[in-house]
């Protein structure tokens, strides 16, 4: 009887990425860009981009203001050169961050889900007010720029 129990337990472990082996993460099922509409999704690079930023905050906070669903993705690099994506979605209501810290070597690497009552300008970007956190699903690796 404990063979099946075995058997199972090692196809969970490869389901799961590996039972926490080292350097493995799972994909997320979000694709980098797919949904950005109607703003575009923004690369910036080490040093923020205010120029490209400002266009995307701007765009992101038009649709949020007039209450019109929209999806803004966005990646910035790490001093390290590690891209972590964000996801800003607003459904006409509720508006949620995902930021996926799992491609950062040095990070978290974990995947944040802000689900929150409002946004507001923060420097270049925009940040969640109201939130609360949670983990979540993340990015596949093979549609954000600068991931291996």
């Amino acid at each position: 009887m404990k063979f099946p129990l075995v058997v199972a337990v090692a196809g969970l472990c490869v389901l799961t990425a590996g039972c926490g082996a080292g350097g493995s993460r799972a994909d997320g099922s979000k694709v980098f860009g797919e949904q950005s509409k109607p703003c575009p999704a923004t690369s910036l690079s080490n040093d923020l981009d205010d120029q490209i930023a400002k266009q995307g905050t701007d765009c992101f906070m038009t649709e949020f203001e007039a209450g019109s669903p929209v999806v803004w993705d966005v990646v910035f690099s790490t001093t390290e050169g590690d891209p972590v994506p964000v996801r800003h979605e607003f459904d006409g209501k509720t508006v949620t961050i995902t930021t996926d810290s799992s491609f950062d070597d040095f990070g978290s690497g974990e995947v944040d889900v802000q689900v929150c009552e409002g946004i507001r300008r923060a420097e270049a970007l925009v940040e969640g007010v109201g939130c609360g956190s949670s983990s979540g699903d993340g990015f596949r690796a093979d549609s954000v720029p600068g991931a291996d």
